[in-house]
């Protein structure tokens, strides 16, 4: 997609048209409004001051053209905002475009030139009629789960961290490191014991002493995840509830049905990709996972690039865990008799199956959790009725 440099008088069936293209930094807002029918555009350097909050003098902005009859679309890229500005923007009456960080391409020849305005400018330059990759914009209750399952997962990488931290140590003195992470308690048994044994004297004290802020640490991160958990378990058990009432199942207590999927995958589905069914098929779902293959052809050139890898990578990194761990529990199911000749060879010809097998896999799950249809072969722990 190509920032117009110029400004291109675009009809929109008599109806008067502006693209606010909105630059989200941390102390300004560069806000480009282009009027489409009128061949201008305006720039506003939004900053926090005496006049007002940046957000406020946006949503004033955008009053205002409401106001003078334009009907209003606003883009901005998906970052540290999160959906708060979209979900306001669209209750003023505005149409709303969030678009996937850095998709975007400015064609430009040489060195780039890039500032707040610049990309302002280029947001603006973007039309309703254009065809564009855009981010599901989620209710506040949906944005909070997806917050709850990232907290949920940087407690779990904090541990890994310390305990990395606390091998490393080990692993440049004359003490045996353990061979893998340990929890806290078995820390303390073992440093207990090599002070009995009078191995702590080959550990320098200055390294006794981080590895004693390290425990203190680890047992910190424990003692939050396990009351995070505990959180997350609450929530599950409400949320049950209401789609009790609704005489629906939840999508995680509908993917624990198959053997092979544990609570933590599905529940990170759940409430990281929202609901199932505001995708079109069960291609663009894995799609979203960037499992979808990307084809290549220019002239006589014609080959496949392999996946897109769009989306997040924790979720496309889950998606083939669960595609191992279907391999291993589901052995009579149809998708891994498939696939399991080449997922038993080794290099890049296994790696090539495990990715179509994680692809296939959200396919047919997602027509299970839509349309409620089988997965031919699987075996399935205590089935639930699905409510049609």
């Amino acid at each position: 997609m190509q920032r117009k440099g110029n400004l291109i008088r675009r009809k929109s069936q008599g109806e008067k048209v502006v693209s606010v293209g909105i630059d989200m930094g941390g102390n300004l807002w560069a806000t480009d409004v282009r009027f489409w029918d009128e061949g201008r555009e305006s720039y506003f350097g939004y900053k926090d001051d005496q006049k007002g909050f940046k957000e406020e003098k946006l949503y004033g902005k955008v009053r205002e053209l409401l106001a003078q009859g334009y009907k209003v679309h606003a883009y901005y890229e998906a970052g540290r905002y999160g959906f708060t500005p979209a979900r306001l923007l669209t209750a003023l009456g505005a149409e709303v475009t969030v678009l996937p960080v850095n998709k975007l391409e400015i064609i430009v020849c040489g060195k780039r030139v890039k500032t707040d305005k610049v990309d302002a400018k280029f947001l603006a330059g973007l039309h309703p009629e254009d065809d564009l990759p855009r981010v599901y914009i989620p209710t506040v209750e949906e944005e909070a789960r997806r917050g709850a399952v990232r907290e949920l997962g940087r407690l779990q990488q904090e541990l890994g961290r310390l305990n990395a931290q606390m091998l490393a140590i080990l692993e440049k003195s004359e003490l045996p490191p353990p061979s893998g992470h340990q929890s806290a308690f078995a820390w303390k048994q073992l440093l207990v014991r090599w002070h009995q044994c009078g191995y702590l004297r080959k550990l320098p004290d200055l390294d006794w002493l981080r590895m004693r802020n390290h425990l203190e640490e680890l047992e910190l991160f424990e003692k939050h995840l396990a009351a995070w958990k505990a959180t997350l378990s609450k929530y599950e058990e409400r949320f049950r509830r209401e789609a009790e009432a609704r005489k629906e199942h939840l999508v995680l207590d509908l993917l624990q049905q198959y053997t092979g999927i544990a609570d933590n995958i599905a529940r990170h589905y759940d409430w990281e990709i929202g609901p199932f069914g505001r995708f079109r098929n069960g291609r663009s779902f894995a799609a979203f996972f960037g499992l979808a293959p990307v084809h290549w052809a220019s002239g006589k050139m014609n080959r496949d690039q392999g996946i897109s890898k769009a989306g997040r990578t924790s979720l496309r990194k889950m998606a083939i865990e669960m595609a191992w761990l279907w391999y291993r529990w589901q052995p009579e199911c149809a998708l891994v008799k498939k696939w399991a000749p080449k997922l038993k060879e080794k290099g890049r010809q296994r790696k090539t199956a495990i990715t179509a097998l994680a692809r296939q896999l959200l396919v047919a799950l997602w027509r299970y959790v839509v349309y409620g249809e089988e997965i031919p072969g699987a075996v399935m722990n205590q089935p639930l009725l699905i409510n049609s």
